[in-house]
């Protein structure tokens, strides 16, 4: 539920060391419900309809709760009313693939342009004319969620010989494979060891500033992947391996 606590108590009044789970908590979130709906309905067309519908109401709701201004709501955080548009995107890149439709295939390139085009614009005139709505927080992670979900079709589908070398690049399926413990682990890092390491670090090698925070920011980032490979190998893997259990 840290999510929730997040969206009623702004962030920046408070640091913890599992401040930044509120992502996780929309997944398994989404992962106790979203499974049961499937069960319930089964059809694949109406599973469609149902993400779409939801993810329009989201979007008016978000809107409506900026319109009417509820008091120490934290509007542009990354929390649920936020991010369920990926959730209900996916959602639907996953049905779209069951029914082996083609229809993301045929217009890929005109998808992808039109997107990065919606979200440039958007963008350039909210900052330009000062809207009182936040794009982002109201429709901006929407169309970059549709944006990724197009990229990820089109990875699974394979064919796209750009797409496919750079996943192949042997350092990004390294930093893939330890990526879920980089992301638990790196701010708990950060809290524990900040103070300590900047103290040491500037005592030896006599840096101050912007120079002192970067080199104590290098360090920090390569102990959280020190960490992370750690725990990959030694922990993460074994369970990973239970997955063949399910198929």
């Amino acid at each position: 539920m840290q999510n929730w606590f997040l969206i009623f108590y702004d962030v920046g009044h408070t640091t913890t060391a599992i401040q930044h789970y509120w992502s996780l908590a929309v997944e398994e979130q989404f992962y106790i419900l979203w499974p049961c709906v499937i069960f319930l309905v089964r059809k694949p067309k109406i599973l469609l309809a149902i993400a779409g519908l939801l993810l329009i109401a989201i979007i008016c709701t978000r809107l409506y709760m900026w319109t009417i201004q509820i008091k120490d709501l934290n509007y542009f955080g990354l929390y649920t009313y936020t991010r369920i548009d990926g959730i209900c995107i996916g959602s639907m890149l996953a049905i779209l693939q069951f029914m082996r439709s083609g229809f993301i295939k045929r217009y890929f390139t005109i998808l992808i342009l039109l997107l990065a085009a919606l979200n440039f614009v958007f963008y350039f005139i909210n900052k330009e004319y000062n809207f009182t709505y936040p794009y982002f927080a109201i429709v901006g992670y929407t169309t970059f969620a549709m944006l990724f979900a197009i990229i990820v079709h089109e990875i699974v589908q394979g064919g796209n010989k750009i797409l496919e070398f750079i996943l192949n690049i042997k350092l990004l399926r390294f930093f893939g494979k330890i990526s879920y413990g980089l992301y638990i682990f790196h701010w708990p890092v950060y809290l524990i060891l900040y103070n300590w390491l900047n103290e040491k670090v500037s005592s030896v090698l006599k840096f101050s500033g912007n120079d002192l925070a970067l080199i104590v920011s290098v360090l920090l980032t390569l102990i959280g992947i020190l960490i992370s490979i750690i725990s990959y190998y030694t922990f993460e893997k074994y369970f990973l391996k239970k997955k063949k259990a399910f198929n």
